[in-house]
């Protein structure tokens, strides 16, 4: 655990989380390149929010926030000190790389994996990284991952729920996902815009559109049989699985009652959910403990969509206390497996 100062110390005490290694698993860091790409591409709108943050629209609505200015390294460490976080895993979620054509994508994701891995190189033993991939291309992208993974040291690849409106099971992605369980990667899922344009207003794209977008990524991954055709992957969706706790059971009940849901998945998604690991980035108590109960604590591991929430991210460690467990189990859940799947384990 990182050192802190006796007041620090005394003004902690009591956090169920004291003495234990915290790896936050979600965690968004947008460099100024990526910005700036955002800014400048004829795929995207951006505006000023009232509070100051970038606000960029992809697609069929909000896709991204940027707080600005943007914690650097420097501002993380100290609040990570404070906090009792003793690692990041750094990413870029929505839009990723896939507004820009895949020619112009694939550099760009490799300039983008290169400035995360300096980050890292400065501060090995607090950041980590998971690489940025055109998934347009996915020859390309399985290159790139290759080079950051090969290369650069980072422990996998983030990607979102849909590819610029391809779902991941499409055939075309097939290429990829056999080279992914080849080499039994770590696969980091974030949602992102539905191709659904009534969600175009009020922000309803980030609001609902992406907790709607993982379990029917989920559901289609199990009822196409992607999950029985390449075990290797190891799987991590965001946000508690979205609204997936509340739909699994119905998923299940239609795999029962309709025979395509069958024809390439032999077990229900329950099944294939007990071997997916999900992320804890939610301050709701009722949420929460609605996961941990259907999905199991034991397929959890911490994080806090940092530096996107208001309020920071002690609230997101404090929530945690709702879940009745302790020791070991507490240890797990908020250090223990991130740290055995970014070490190349299954869990």
């Amino acid at each position: 655990m990182t050192a802190s100062s006796d007041s620090d110390s005394a003004g902690a005490a009591g956090r169920h989380w004291d003495g234990l290694d915290v790896v936050d698993l979600h965690v968004h860091y947008y460099t100024d390149d990526y910005v700036e790409a955002v800014r400048n591409s004829n795929r995207i709108g951006t505006y000023r929010r009232g509070d100051g943050r970038l606000v960029a629209t992809w697609r069929s609505g909000v896709a991204l926030t940027v707080v600005d200015p943007h914690p650097g390294p420097a501002q993380r460490l100290e609040m990570m000190d404070e906090v009792g976080i003793d690692m990041q895993v750094l990413s870029i979620p929505s839009p990723n790389a896939y507004f820009l054509d895949p020619e112009e994508a694939d550099p760009f994701s490799r300039r983008i994996n290169t400035e995360f891995a300096e980050i890292v190189r400065a501060h090995p033993d607090r950041f980590g990284a998971l690489a940025m991939a055109p998934l347009q291309d996915p020859v390309r992208a399985m290159g790139v991952v290759d080079h950051a993974v090969d290369d650069l040291g980072m422990y996998g690849v983030h990607i979102l729920s849909n590819i610029d409106g391809m779902p991941l099971d499409d055939p075309a992605l097939d290429p990829f996902w056999e080279a992914a369980d080849d080499r039994s990667l770590l696969v980091y899922v974030h949602p992102t815009v539905p191709d659904a344009p009534h969600l175009d207003r009020q922000a309803l794209s980030i609001a609902v559109g992406f907790f709607n977008e993982t379990p029917l990524t989920v559901a289609r991954l199990a009822y196409s049989g992607h999950f029985e055709r390449w075990p290797n992957i190891r799987w991590v969706f965001s946000h508690l699985g979205g609204t997936l706790p509340m739909l699994l059971a119905r998923l299940d009940s239609y795999w029962r009652q309709f025979e395509d849901c069958r024809e390439n998945a032999p077990k229900p998604p329950s099944a294939y959910a007990r071997d997916l690991v999900f992320d804890t980035a939610s301050k709701s108590e009722p949420s929460l403990c609605c996961a941990a109960e259907v999905l199991g604590t034991d397929r959890l591991v911490f994080g806090t969509d940092y530096p996107h929430v208001p309020g920071g991210s002690e609230p997101y460690l404090e929530a945690l206390s709702c879940l009745g467990i302790s020791g070991s189990d507490m240890a797990d859940l908020l250090g223990g497996r991130a740290r055995r799947l970014l070490d190349g384990q299954r869990i």
